[in-house]
């Protein structure tokens, strides 16, 4: 689906500093220089018990097997395969449940919701240089003309997830791959979240924080190539403590960034729970989502294991 875009990428590109005058060097010379891999390996963060992994087998207080999946919302081939170790789990399960179903449906929400309707305009909100160095940046993610004549409404919200991943290629996700599994094995199927959830969450974001991290993730996005390498490498080394590290970094705006991970994390993990606890109750089921709603102390895994649940790491 074109438009249906995770927000892992969102999170690695928030940096430093904020802007005065409309010249370009002036409007990003305040960001922080990016770390480099070996400097985030060493920032060793361990505020939780799990520090590896991708797989993990839960357990319920009851005695019901089921199984979490931390996935990367990436195209690139080298994590879109669906690990042995996953697919013998995925056999052993009935249901699937994923993070969003991608869909037709989803992505008619998503068009429906990225562009203004009450006369705003991006390109009123934004300084000319940006606004520009935006629209040169939007044009390589193969839009149509007419997305082209609109992106002056797009939201800002809209504006960095676009921008803030590398180019799509024709690549199958690994969610996409999980759904074609699952329905080749005739399981349920179903989702923690639909589009409109995500979007509900991005639209809570303060305007004026949405359009600080449009502008970081402008100045910074030549980086995003990098990050994506060093996160793609963490997770296949399933290395929760380097992914950790990866978005701990420092940001522009502490403050920016918190809000947006309470919103765009820590609220949702909690909505997640909620579901999750009472589908494991039936037993069976697989439940694959963004690693990163898994570790960390505010994670799925963390709040599983502290609600008495037993948690095996699998691969």
């Amino acid at each position: 689906m074109k438009y249906i875009q995770f927000f892992l990428f969102y999170i690695l590109t928030i940096h430093n500093s904020l802007f005065a005058n409309d010249d370009i060097e002036n409007l990003c010379k305040k960001f922080s220089i990016h770390l480099q891999q070996s400097e985030i390996s060493l920032n060793i963060n361990d505020d939780t018990s799990f520090k590896s992994g991708v797989l993990w087998k839960v357990i319920t207080p009851r005695k019901k097997t089921n199984y979490l999946f931390g996935t990367i919302h990436s195209q690139d081939y080298t994590v879109s395969k669906i690990p042995t170790d996953v697919s013998f789990a995925l056999t052993k399960s009935k249901k699937l449940i994923l993070e969003i179903i991608p869909n037709n449906e989803a992505n008619l929400i998503y068009l429906n919701e990225m562009y203004f309707k009450n006369g705003e305009r991006l390109d009123k909100l934004l300084e000319k240089t940006l606004f520009r160095k935006f629209v040169e940046q939007a044009k390589q993610y193969n839009l149509s003309n007419k997305e082209l004549n609109n992106i002056k409404y797009m939201k800002p919200w809209a504006a960095f997830n676009l921008i803030g991943r590398p180019k799509p290629t024709r690549a199958p996700t690994l969610e996409s791959n999980l759904l074609k599994f699952a329905k080749q094995e005739m399981m349920e199927i179903d989702s923690l979240e639909n589009m409109s959830d995500i979007i509900s969450s991005l639209e809570k974001l303060p305007i004026d924080d949405q359009l600080n991290i449009l502008k970081d993730t402008i100045c910074n996005r030549k980086y995003i190539t990098n990050d994506t390498k060093m996160l793609i490498n963490f997770y296949i080394n399933r290395d929760a403590i380097a992914i950790l590290n990866l978005t701990n970094k420092k940001h522009f705006d502490e403050s920016v960034y918190d809000r947006y991970m309470q919103e765009m994390l820590h609220n949702r993990n909690s909505q997640m729970l909620k579901k999750i606890s009472g589908e494991f109750e039936k037993g069976n089921v697989f439940v694959a989502v963004g690693i990163l709603h898994l570790i960390s102390k505010h994670g799925l895994l963390e709040k599983l294991y502290n609600k008495g649940y037993v948690i095996e790491e699998i691969y």
